[in-house]
């Protein structure tokens, strides 16, 4: 995939962190597959691991969760 956002370079698979702002809440998780661009650094996730992530980010808000760091689970 050619990156979008420099237009300069194609991205290869990696490992990212990802941290999820709402509210008074935020959650880093580690670990997480990507495309990443080899230039300037920008990374994309693919549907299913931006769905997965997002229903553990809800799993951890629904609690009252404010800080947490969890390893991501495919």
């Amino acid at each position: 995939m050619n990156c979008v956002i420099c237009k300069q370079s194609e991205t290869a698979a990696a490992i990212v962190t990802v941290t999820l702002e709402r509210g008074p809440t935020t959650l880093v998780f580690k670990r997480v597959p990507a495309q990443v661009c080899e230039n300037c650094g920008e990374s994309y996730l693919d549907e299913s691991t931006s769905r997965r992530l997002l229903e553990q980010a809800e799993a951890a808000v629904r609690p009252g969760v404010e800080v947490e760091i969890r390893t991501y689970a495919a």
